[in-house]
């Protein structure tokens, strides 16, 4: 309240010399002691502000100059009055009337960065547009004071009146500029705009009255001085929240046209007044003409560049077809109207090997013939786009599924004849189709992103299967979905250390056949899953993978099984920490250095290796031959069992009996299932067995879940069996009641004569 109340003295003392108050120092004096404060109060809000500190920083700057030119005015009116000589008033008021000028510069300037600091969006301004506005606004300014009775006879020097003519135009630009910022910033509702607004309207008042005649030009002086104080006053105004505008350059083309037509009319009507007395404002009206004609023609440029940027902005650079941004703008469109419409998403198979063969010039021309062979085959009305890197897209209006299956096999086809670019060979691509949802489908109609996401996913369903086109299928996307998400709580799993929370180890028994008795567990890893409860191992294990967790994994139920049946830990009285347990290896761990680092470990905290089975399969040793043999070889002189699990089930069983230094085979459950009915398989069973033997192994049968198999494998002398016959994988805790269950003799009989596996 005390500031503005100094301010109001301030606009006093400023107007004060206008009023006609005796005293020419006392009325200079008052006049720059009103500029000086307003100067103050506005640096202060620049110091005190944070968001708009440039904004008052500008503003200072032009009450600043206004000050430096008041001064420099009264400076040579001291001296002209000190002495005695006259004519020293034109240079005072050309230097006040040049700081004037350039305040309107610089508040132009600050109301360009109040735009920039209120909002997002683009500056209102435009240099040659205000110019040429403020010739045209001169020149009619000169007209009208010609054309008014006496207009042809001066009434003040010319040099006042020029002077006073460049300052109404410069305010005028000055407004003009503050109103467009109050629309395009969204500072219709803050006061502090329309405070200085007002004081514009104020001041180019003043400047067009002493331009006329009717006041004296004191009041110019003073009018600028006052129009300081009240930019300081709007500084003191609350400011409210602006809610910002959409961007748009409908103002500032509208606002060139009417210069334009405006400096147009006032050289015609030049031409009905005596030519003697409109020299100045036709001279003004054609720089007018010339300056926002040449913005126009700018504006024609820039409208072409920003039509040209559009259309490469929708374009794709390498093929000239439409990229992803159009596409999508096209099918949400399609999407949004209920358009009946095909999305294809095309893929090329193994682009990358060519890429990488030939180089990248290569697969870019490639690209560009697989792009023009697919727009010869494409009906009008379609949209043909590349998404980036191989994938192609194609919107088709119109299409059943019948249709789309036919005409993707077509497109594949296309594909296909755009092969043998410089030796890359024959080129084929996988199709996937999605077709908008049935009214009546509880989902709904897909919006075009979740099209193309279907398409997406029936291109990759196509080229998992090998096949050519693949329309889309929700049951095999939701397990897709699924597996997706669950490989993902997968690794947070392992990433947060929950994994040993959420994994639980089962042990299903091996008994032997011979003596009944408990001859080993095979340790078998469940997953309590937190949304879906217990998942057996095929639910997760390929997750796990190629998550590149199995080390992990591994580890844990390594650590799991051999604690649970170790010596400091007895699940039964009667012995039944007696057992081996049997721990299935994956490619990966096999392939792990880190394995054998694991092994040396548990041994040196005291693990018995003889009481460890390590099962491998064929299919497991057949991916890297040389690399299984090595590792098997390095677990086996550790002390610990090696087990192939599934034999029979691969093509080099024999040549791996030779090679590997194994203890036992495991017996694959397909050849364990077939023994009661299938004489085949019971001789084949039979020679392994007897081979087995002769090399020093055991044989243990899985699978086994009926009594007529079990004594079919007793007959063929099997030296252990497993399977749902004798039980189910059992948790930790419900190991010792079930051998509990069995028969005292029957545990007596301990360990059998080899050692089992995983």
């Amino acid at each position: 309240m005390l500031l503005r109340s100094v301010l109001l003295v301030s606009a006093v003392l400023v107007l004060l010399p206008a009023t006609g108050v005796p005293g020419d120092l006392a009325s200079a004096g008052s006049r720059l002691a009103g500029v000086s404060f307003a100067v103050a109060v506005l640096r202060r809000k620049a110091r005190t502000t944070e968001e708009e500190r440039t904004v008052w920083r500008w503003l200072a700057r032009a009450a600043a100059v206004v000050w430096a030119g008041t001064v420099a005015q009264f400076g040579v009116s001291a001296v002209a009055g000190a002495s005695g000589r006259a004519g020293l008033e034109l240079p005072g008021d050309v230097v006040l009337s040049a700081s004037c000028l350039l305040a309107c510069v610089l508040v132009y300037q600050g109301l360009i960065v109040w735009n920039r600091t209120s909002t997002r969006l683009a500056d209102p301004g435009d240099w040659l547009n205000g110019i040429s506005a403020g010739l045209a606004v001169s020149a009619l300014l000169h007209l009208v004071i010609v054309w008014r009775p006496g207009g042809h006879e001066r009434t003040l020097p010319w040099w006042v009146l020029e002077m006073s003519v460049a300052r109404s135009s410069a305010l005028f630009i000055v407004l003009g500029t503050t109103l467009t910022v109050a629309v395009m910033a969204g500072l219709v509702r803050d006061p502090r705009i329309w405070v200085i607004a007002l004081g514009v309207v104020f001041l180019m008042a003043v400047e067009v009255a002493t331009a006329f005649g009717v006041l004296r030009g004191g009041w110019s002086s003073s009018g600028w001085g006052l129009f300081c104080v009240v930019v300081a006053w709007a500084s003191t105004v609350r400011a409210r929240p602006v809610r910002p505008q959409e961007a748009t350059t409908q103002s500032l083309t509208i606002g060139t046209f009417v210069v334009l037509l405006a400096s147009v009319a006032i050289i015609l009507l030049a031409t009905r007044l005596p030519p003697q007395s409109t020299g100045v404002a036709v001279i003004c009206g054609g720089l007018a003409v010339v300056g926002v004609s040449t913005r126009v023609v700018r504006l024609v440029s820039d409208l072409s560049t920003l039509a040209q940027t559009r259309q490469d902005a929708l374009t794709d650079d390498l093929t000239g077809l439409a990229n992803r941004r159009a596409f999508g703008q096209q099918l949400d469109l399609a999407a949004e109207g209920g358009d009946d419409v095909a999305v294809y998403l095309l893929d090329l198979d193994r682009f990358k090997e060519v890429n990488d063969r030939f180089g990248h010039a290569v697969g870019d021309r490639l690209l560009q013939r697989t792009a023009g062979r697919l727009a010869a085959v494409v009906p009008a009305g379609a949209v043909l786009a590349r998404l980036g890197g191989d994938e192609f897209a194609l919107l088709l209006p119109g299409a059943d599924a019948v249709g789309a299956v036919r005409f993707a096999h077509e497109l594949a086809a296309a594909v296909q004849g755009a092969g043998g670019v410089e030796g890359t060979g024959q080129v084929s691509a996988s199709v996937g189709i999605a077709l908008p949802t049935r009214a009546d489908d509880p989902a709904g109609t897909p919006d075009g992103g979740e099209l193309l996401r279907r398409a997406d996913a029936a291109m990759y369903q196509a080229k998992s299967t090998g096949e050519v086109v693949r329309l889309y299928d929700d049951a095999i996307d939701r397990a897709g979905r699924e597996e997706a998400l669950m490989a993902d709580e997968l690794s947070c799993a392992f990433a947060t250390g929950d994994a040993s929370r959420q994994f639980r180890v089962h042990y299903q028994p091996q008994l032997d056949l011979s003596s009944g008795a408990v001859a080993g567990v095979e340790a078998l890893v469940r997953w309590q899953h937190p949304r879906l409860g217990l998942l057996a191992p095929a639910a997760f294990l390929d997750l796990v993978e190629r998550g590149g967790h199995m080390a992990d994994l591994t580890e844990f139920v390594l650590r799991e099984a051999t604690a649970a049946t170790g010596p400091r830990t007895s699940w039964s009285p009667v012995g039944a920490n007696d057992v081996r347990v049997a721990v299935n290896l994956s490619a990966s761990s096999l392939a792990d250095p880190g394995l054998l680092v694991l092994l040396d470990e548990l041994l040196a905290e005291g693990l018995d290796p003889t009481a460890v089975v390590l099962e491998v399969t064929e299919t497991l040793l057949m991916s890297n031959p040389e690399q299984a043999v090595e590792m098997t070889r390095e677990i086996r002189h550790r002390g610990f069992g090696l087990s192939i699990d599934d034999y029979g089930t691969g093509y080099s069983s024999l040549s791996y009996l030779v090679d590997l230094p194994a203890t036992e085979v495991k017996l694959d459950r397909s050849f364990t299932v077939r023994l009661s009915g299938d004489d085949r398989v019971r001789q084949i069973v039979a020679g392994t067995v007897e081979l087995a033997h002769r090399l020093g192994l055991r044989v243990v049968a899985e699978g086994v879940e009926d009594e007529a198999t079990l004594e079919v494998l007793r007959s063929l002398g099997i030296d252990e069996t497993q399977g749902y016959l004798h039980s189910r994988p059992l948790a930790p805790a419900d190991v010792p009641a079930w051998v509990r269950g069995r028969s005292a003799p029957a545990l007596s009989g301990g360990r059998s004569r080899s050692a089992t596996a995983p």
